[in-house]
């Protein structure tokens, strides 16, 4: 019966439940747009690749991170500068613009969460010029 008893304890701790994630929608401050980026969290089931990814605040994150139900990444998104990248007279590139940027920023966090880019189709989401 203690078995018991514990599997349902288990079964029912907030960081096992989907239903009890709480999902973030971050909301750029001027100083993130002044800064030029925000940080992201998401999060995932450890065993199943499939499963739902939830965007979370940094607060959650850690602790669904302190549990080896979840996996999670972070990222930087650019919200401002210019948009597409920007060369130099030697055709360097001086900066390479918010839309490459969060390409890049999805491309490094989807070795952590491999169908990250699917949560996140919109690269010039919160963009303000």
């Amino acid at each position: 019966m203690d078995s018991i008893k514990r599997y349902n304890k288990v079964k029912t701790n907030f960081l096992t439940n989907p239903k009890n994630i709480n999902t973030y929608v971050p909301n750029p401050t001027e100083d993130d747009y002044l800064r030029g980026y925000i940080t992201r969290f998401f999060i995932q089931k450890t065993n199943d690749l499939e499963s739902p990814i939830y965007e979370v605040s940094s607060s959650s994150y850690r602790k669904y991170l302190n549990s080896t139900t979840y996996r999670g990444t972070s990222l930087r998104w650019r919200i401002s500068g210019p948009l597409d990248t920007i060369f130099n007279d030697n055709n360097d590139v001086t900066d390479k613009g918010v839309h490459q940027s969060n390409v890049i920023s999805i491309s490094i966090a989807s070795k952590d969460i491999k169908n990250l880019k699917l949560y996140l189709p919109n690269i010039l989401q919160f963009y303000k010029k």
